[in-house]
Parts: structure tokens; C-alpha cells; sequence
């Protein structure tokens, strides 16, 4: 016999502190707790980003979001392409071909 490996150690480790951790992480306080850190998450990244943006402004520069608000135009745009293309392919199968004899 050996010494133990890994897995022998993990499990060793989840047996003593699984039922803790999901009691925890199944309390109200938990998740009272996870919804306030998503908040503040969600109010520094909007801060940073502002903040960030106008920097980059000033440089005359484009923001993050400007990139990102870019791309969004460029798929709206191509899926309406793709979709035109598809309906154009359609209605010339329809139309009978004139220089078929």
C-alpha cells in the first residue's frame, strides 16, 4: 500500500466539510448575502465602465461599449443580409428560368 493520492485527500476533505458547506450555502443569510455581492459587482462594473469610457473619449478614442454596441449593429446586420439572401434564393426558385430551352 501506498500513499494516499489526490482523490484519497479529496474525498477525505469533501466527507468533513460537504454537509457544512451545503448548510451554509442553502441558508437565506447565504443568499441574502450572494444577491448583495452581485449588486455591488453590478454597481462597481458600471462605475469602471463609465469611468473607463470617458477616458477613453477624452482620447478620442472608442469605449468598450462603443465596440460592443458596434458589433451588436453588425450582427443585427448581418442576419438581416442572411435572411434577405435566403428569401432572394427562394424567389428565384420559384421564377421560371428564361434560358432554359
Amino acid at each position: 500500500m501506498g500513499l494516499p493520492g489526490p482523490r484519497d485527500l479529496y474525498d477525505k476533505v469533501e466527507k468533513a466539510a460537504g454537509p457544512r458547506a451545503r448548510e451554509v450555502t442553502h441558508s437565506d443569510q447565504f443568499a441574502q448575502a450572494a444577491s448583495v455581492v452581485a449588486g455591488l459587482n453590478h454597481f462597481v462594473r458600471g462605475r469602471v465602465n463609465r469611468v473607463a469610457a470617458k477616458a477613453w473619449h477624452t482620447l478620442n478614442l472608442p469605449a468598450g461599449t462603443d465596440v460592443q454596441k458596434l458589433n451588436n449593429r453588425l450582427g443585427a446586420l448581418d442576419r438581416q443580409v442572411r435572411l434577405l439572401t435566403m428569401e432572394l434564393e427562394r424567389e428565384r426558385g420559384k421564377a421560371p428560368r428564361k434560358d432554359a430551352d
